[in-house]
């Protein structure tokens, strides 16, 4: 009877963090100094991670509004739009959570808010490897077929959907747990 409640406990991602062994042992987890270092570094990369990928978005569109006046916006532009809007998403979500998992060492949230941050931080996680793969066979399609691919804005906006789709889907399983 026992192993079957601890069971339904590991199998349950949300609640097996609340019910952590120390706990159950009597004594509170506490911050370390491998733990302050590894907050400090997290928000010191959170900080530059943001700088660089926000004015590397600006920069992006201010090249994209000098070319509107006559000509198309390349594919790759948009395509590294995409990218810095991924790895932005995922500078914003997975850094802070771990940061404020490595501040707090338990989670105080709720199996609920558990659950929607996991999601968020799997779909923030797999939103950047997608585009990857976008960009990768863009590329491929530009070399090995290079005429067709430059008038196809379909299927650019077709890849980079299904990229974001991706996402989405694959990190829904983490609200099953």
């Amino acid at each position: 009877m026992d192993n079957s409640a601890s069971l339904d406990q590991d199998q349950n991602h949300c609640s097996a963090i609340n019910n952590s062994i120390s706990l159950m042992q009597g004594s509170l987890p506490t911050l370390t100094l491998s733990g302050k270092i590894r907050v400090t570094v997290t928000f010191f990369l959170l900080l530059l991670s943001t700088t660089f990928n926000a004015s590397f978005l600006l920069k992006l569109k201010k090249l994209t509004q000098k070319k509107e006046k006559g000509r198309k916006v390349s594919r790759m532009k948009v395509l590294l739009k995409h990218l810095t809007l991924a790895n932005l998403l995922e500078t914003l979500i997975v850094m802070p959570l771990d940061g404020m998992w490595n501040i707090t060492v338990q989670w105080y949230a709720g199996e609920f808010l558990c659950k929607v941050l996991s999601y968020l931080k799997l779909f923030s996680m797999y939103a950047p490897a997608f585009i990857m793969v976008v960009i990768s066979l863009d590329r491929s399609l530009a070399i090995t077929r290079p005429l067709a691919v430059q008038s196809s804005i379909k299927l650019e906006q077709s890849m980079i959907g299904l990229a974001w789709i991706l996402s989405i889907v694959f990190a829904g399983p983490q609200n099953y747990n």
